[in-house]
């Protein structure tokens, strides 16, 4: 669906650009005074910009609801797990709601869970995985800031975290796991 309004978008675009064009090179001749060729493209130039703003304006305000995590903040999370990269590995802290086991973290099925994700050194990228290596969902871990992902596992499993920006040499081994179940 949104393949179709991405094309039909592209082509209205297209077709003003072109529109505008045609207009611009029928409206001047060589013996036309370039005052009155000029007045004559800002004239169009001015009501170009206002229908390409008008334009905009109906295209945000039929996507801007349908744009996605709008809704996610609303939830309150069952659980909520400090999340902290630093030089190649990633520390998952059970803040509330979760348990460890073996050393492990522990999550519950179709609960909401909030990621609280910060970085102690540079930026990495938070991204987790299903057993599958579907990437589920992802967001940026950032020094001096607390990135905040919520997310709800339905399906019981070994999840995966790997880094998703090249953070250094050792970037390739920066694996975290975690089970819901």
């Amino acid at each position: 669906m949104i393949n179709i309004y991405a094309g039909v978008i592209a082509m209205v675009g297209i077709f003003l650009i072109m529109g505008i064009g045609f207009f611009v090179i029928s409206q001047s001749t060589a013996d036309e005074d370039a005052a009155k060729v000029t007045r004559s493209v800002y004239r169009v130039r001015k009501y170009w910009f206002f229908a390409l703003t008008l334009i905009l304006l109906v295209i945000l305000g039929f996507t801007m609801p349908r744009a996605p995590n709008l809704d996610q903040f609303k939830e309150t999370p069952q659980a909520v797990v400090a999340v902290n990269g630093k030089m190649w590995q990633w520390t998952l802290t059970s803040v509330s709601g979760a348990t460890t086991a073996d050393g492990m973290l522990v999550l519950g099925l179709n609960r909401t869970v909030e990621f609280r994700v910060t970085s102690s050194d540079v930026n990495h990228g938070f991204g987790i995985y299903n057993a599958a290596g579907t990437l589920l969902t992802q967001v940026q871990a950032m020094p001096g800031y607390t990135n905040r992902l919520l997310y709800t596992f339905h399906t019981p499993g070994l999840y995966s975290i790997l880094c998703l920006e090249y953070c250094g040499v050792g970037h390739q081994v920066m694996v975290s796991q975690f089970k819901v179940e």
